[in-house]
């Protein structure tokens, strides 16, 4: 039997660091959520509810990062700030009452999600083997 007290503590990579964001599973993640219809909300909808949160907390951190590395009045980086903010503004946001509640926070997290895939790839564009990235 292990001691959870020997254990090392879990370490994450480091900001904007050698392991890339899958910035295509977490749009997959987002549309399924935006996919999400009306009625009842089903049994799946908290774990799409607890992925989005998890993909917020993965983004801001990279996205904020990335926009730290440009000059203060770059138009994309205050973008990406605004994005930020109000990604985890919706994160720590409650639900609300109501049936429509988690639903209308799913989707909500689900579009901070997007925005944030979009201002990492903004600010994060591809290399090409050729020349430097093109921003």
């Amino acid at each position: 039997m292990h001691d959870h007290k020997s254990l090392p503590p879990p370490t994450a990579p480091p900001l904007g660091g050698s392991v890339p964001v899958d910035v295509a599973t977490l749009r997959v993640t987002a549309g399924q959520a935006l996919a999400v219809g009306d009625g009842a909300p089903g049994p799946g909808l908290s774990d799409l509810a607890d992925a989005l949160r998890g993909h917020v907390q993965l983004l801001v951190p990279e996205v904020r990062a990335l926009a730290r590395e440009l000059p203060a009045e770059d138009a994309a980086a205050q973008a990406a700030k605004a994005g930020c903010d109000e990604a985890w503004r919706r994160l720590h946001t409650p639900r609300g009452f109501g049936p429509d509640a988690a639903r209308h926070q799913v989707r909500r997290l689900a579009r901070s999600v997007q925005s944030l895939c979009d201002h990492y790839e903004t600010l994060n564009p591809p290399v090409d083997a050729d020349g430097p990235a093109v921003r």
